[in-house]
């Protein structure tokens, strides 16, 4: 194996298309490991803790783009250097194909070309970021924040000046976003309604919206708000002000929150801003029990709940339908004999990992998170139920989150059908602008390579599959790739989960 590092002095991209450059390098024969991304102090770190080192690396800047390569041999150099080439050139003829006018070099000249939109998007390195949002504050446009790595105290700075100037600063490491029918970020499509969405949860809001669209309700808009906005320190700030803007807004009839795990006061501050909104509201706090509704505002047990509710409210009625409360009965191939083994969870989402936890409880099921957790191709750790947020920190350092590269999770998938302790195992799957074009599919060899290892004591397999029938991977392709290879295949995370409980307990089985 031959490990080069390349580095491309005063060439910056954003993370959005580092991550496609990284996939499509990785996906070439002979290529183990390709990672690209700006040469932040931060990065370089990630990449040192990877195993990648020298003095190209050492001497990148933040405004440098770098190029990380694990690759079989030294001629699988020079075919990553020229898909590169090739990769980099479709992005510079696209921008050549704007007049040079349109190509602003900063928020100010932007503005100045733009005077009509009222948003800024920030992708830069997190070390640029706060000062780019900064401008874009002070030219009276609202931020969604893409960039990560943003301090806390900048956050809380950012979000002063947004709340003074009544503008959104929807980030830090904010997600996903549809203001107006335009998704930013990872985002479903979804049609135009009266339901608006608010809250520090990406995942979340993507399964709430998804959820919606089952029911034939749209979106007015989804405000992502970053996921440390209802913390302590930053204290809830910019859910806060969505709420508001979305109570003000006359095309959302419901507003609906979803977050993970807030800070207690600031649980009851937004308590309040709900109450006195004068619109329904519904609230689910992912990982956490149900709350008892009061002041006019549901506090759901699951966003199937939440969807249930919200969708009831929009439609005029009291009592919602509860379409999705209620896990089906196991399939009738998987009642014939009790499921022998533990349970593996392996999501992309944290938001949606809270939540599985949070439900396996509920029935009955304890389930860890691993500390450390455990690497593809390393055994994974005995005994326990595990549930394990793929797209944590610990494994998206120095590479691109799994929604966009499959990789890790699909060997920790490998090192569960090696591990015969093991008898159910949980994923989700989401869909949408800026996921992965075509994510079940890769999955198809790993799942018939364990059923060939372990024959009939593979284990099940039980997927959420988050999506709507507009996005571009195409729903009904996906869980059609998917049940082909036996999966089980549920469009609710909480109904998935429920399912796998169901299994593991011998609620599921004859």
């Amino acid at each position: 194996m031959i490990e080069r590092v390349l580095v491309r002095r005063g060439a910056w991209y954003d993370s959005a298309f580092l991550m496609r450059v990284s996939r499509r390098l990785g996906e070439l024969d002979g290529v183990m490991e390709a990672v690209v991304m700006m040469g932040t102090e931060m990065n370089r770190r990630l990449l040192e803790d990877a195993g990648f080192a020298g003095q190209l690396l050492a001497a990148a800047t933040a405004m440098d783009m770098v190029v990380a390569l694990r690759v079989a041999a030294e001629a699988r150099v020079e075919a990553v250097e020229a898909e590169l080439e090739r990769l980099l050139e479709g992005g510079a003829a696209a921008a050549r194909g704007a007049r040079a006018e349109e190509r602003p070099r900063t928020v100010e000249e932007a503005v100045a070309a733009r005077p009509a939109a009222s948003l800024v998007s920030v992708a830069v390195p997190g070390v640029y970021a706060a000062f780019v949002a900064r401008r874009a504050l002070a030219a009276g446009r609202h931020v969604f924040l893409f960039s990560d790595n943003v301090s806390v105290e900048d956050e809380v700075d950012l979000k002063r000046r947004a709340r003074e100037a009544g503008l959104l600063v929807m980030g830090p490491d904010c997600g996903t976003s549809i203001l107006s029918g335009v998704g930013l970020g990872f985002s479903n499509r979804v049609v135009r309604g009266p339901i608006g969405l608010a809250g520090p949860s990406g995942t979340g809001i993507q399964e709430l919206c998804c959820l919606l669209a089952a029911q034939g309700q749209g979106i007015s808009h989804a405000i992502g708000t970053g996921g440390r906005d209802l913390s302590r320190p930053v204290g809830g700030v910019m859910t806060e002000l969505a709420v508001r803007l979305l109570c003000a807004d006359s095309a959302t009839r419901v507003v609906v929150v979803v977050a993970k795990q807030p800070d207690p006061e600031v649980a009851e501050r937004l308590h309040a801003v709900l109450a006195a909104g004068g619109k329904p509201a519904v609230v689910r706090f992912l990982g956490q029990p149900p709350r008892p509704a009061r002041d006019g505002v549901h506090y759901a047990a699951t966003l199937d709940e939440a969807a249930d509710v919200a969708a009831a409210r929009a439609r005029g009625d009291e009592r919602p339908a509860m379409m999705f409360s209620t896990p089906p009965a196991a399939p009738a191939e998987h009642e014939r004999a009790p499921i022998h083994g533990r349970l593996l969870g392996l999501f992309s989402g944290g938001s949606l990992a809270a939540e599985a936890r949070e439900i396996l409880r509920r029935h009955g099921v304890n389930a860890r998170v691993p500390d450390p957790p455990p690497q593809p191709g390393q055994p994974l750790p005995a005994d326990d139920n595990l549930v394990i947020d793929v797209g944590g920190d610990v494994y998206t350092r120095g590479r691109p989150h799994p929604m966009v590269d499959q990789g890790v999770r699909l060997g920790l998938l490998a090192a569960a059908g090696r591990d015969r302790s093991v008898g159910v195992v949980l994923l989700d799957l989401v869909l949408g602008d800026g996921a992965h074009p075509d994510p079940a599919p890769e999955w198809v060899p790993v799942l018939a390579a364990m059923r060939r290892e372990r024959g009939a004591g593979a284990p099940l397999v039980v997927v959420s599959l988050c999506g709507t029938a507009a996005d571009p991977q195409g729903l009904s392709r996906q869980r059609a790739a998917l049940e082909g290879a036996g999966v089980w295949v549920h469009t609710s995370a909480a109904r998935a989960v429920a399912a796998a409980a169901r299994l593991i307990t011998g609620g599921g089985a004859a």
